[in-house]
């Protein structure tokens, strides 16, 4: 798949078992929920990888549902987000 299109797939609002993150065209991944949020990463997808504030990770999977993806180096942990609605991962 296309950088581009990578991209395009990832917006939005996903879930994990501790956190909710809303990624923004802008470059920014926002921790949830927005309005007490102090933590913020800047994200990019290169040559098929995502990067996660400079860290290189192998996109493992990903749908409209699901993004799995997997450290690079470090530890090697890998992350599981579930797309989710605003109403569900950032309510007022």
């Amino acid at each position: 798949m296309p950088d581009p299109e990578i991209k395009q797939k990832l917006l939005g609002y996903w879930k994990s078992p501790r956190h909710a993150y809303l990624i923004k065209s802008d470059g920014i991944m926002y921790m949830l929920p927005r309005k007490y949020a102090t933590t913020t990463n800047r994200w990019d997808v290169k040559g098929g990888r995502f990067y996660q504030d400079g860290g290189a990770c192998e996109i493992v999977t990903l749908t409209d549902k699901k993004f799995v993806y997997r450290e690079i180096g470090g530890h090697g942990t890998t992350f599981t987000l579930i797309r989710g609605t605003k109403e569900e991962v950032d309510p007022d």
